[in-house]
């Protein structure tokens, strides 16, 4: 063969070599294409299957520890009175609104029915409005339920935007009577986050 009919199949050569591989990668992202379609709908179904028995396992819960359903329930109304507070006049009515919740002893020795003689609500301006709980049974038998409460309230002052703070609890609940035995706040949580590994 000469040089120039070799220049001539080369030249012919190179788009078909291109087509050829043009095809091949087609096809070769066409597979993948199935392939990921094919783990999308698996994955998809697969989370369905967990969702399904989150909810079985959750009724099993309620059905098996009807007692830890019934504190839950009673605190959230409790730390609805407590945490939502749009006035002085609010916060100063709220302890008479959850004494039907509380035994006498909460009454007494709970921070959360303390009188608010610096009229802090007024001098500051804020707003608070309870978000919601998360509830940690430790221990719940048939007459008494323990666990730690983590409350989520969102205040704000004026027109700034809402914080969330998260006041952290003790408390306990008799099932018999259906009242809150212990309701004492340990503290706040803070979650700390370093943005160096986000």
């Amino acid at each position: 063969m000469s040089k120039v009919n070799k220049k001539i199949a080369l030249l012919w050569a190179i788009p078909v070599l291109m087509v050829a591989a043009g095809l091949g990668f087609w096809l070769a992202s066409q597979v993948a294409v199935k392939t990921h379609q094919s783990a999308s709908k698996e994955l998809a179904v697969q989370q369905s299957k967990l969702i399904n028995n989150k909810s079985k396992v959750g009724t099993v819960l309620d059905s098996k520890q009807p007692n830890v359903l019934a504190a839950s329930n009673l605190l959230d109304k409790l730390f609805t009175l407590d945490w939502t507070i749009a006035s002085q006049k609010e916060f100063d009515a709220k302890a008479k609104q959850m004494t039907p919740y509380v035994t006498q002893d909460v009454v007494k020795n709970s921070l959360d029915f303390k009188a608010d003689p610096d009229k802090m609500i007024t001098r500051t301006g804020v707003v608070m409005t309870y978000d919601h709980m998360d509830f940690l049974p430790t221990s719940a038998s048939a007459t008494e339920v323990k666990g730690k409460v983590i409350v989520f309230v969102k205040s704000h002052l004026k027109d700034s935007a809402d914080a969330t703070t998260r006041f952290v609890y003790n408390v306990s609940y008799n099932p018999k009577t259906n009242l809150v035995t212990q309701l004492d706040r340990i503290g706040t949580y803070q979650l700390q986050s370093d943005s160096s590994v986000l």
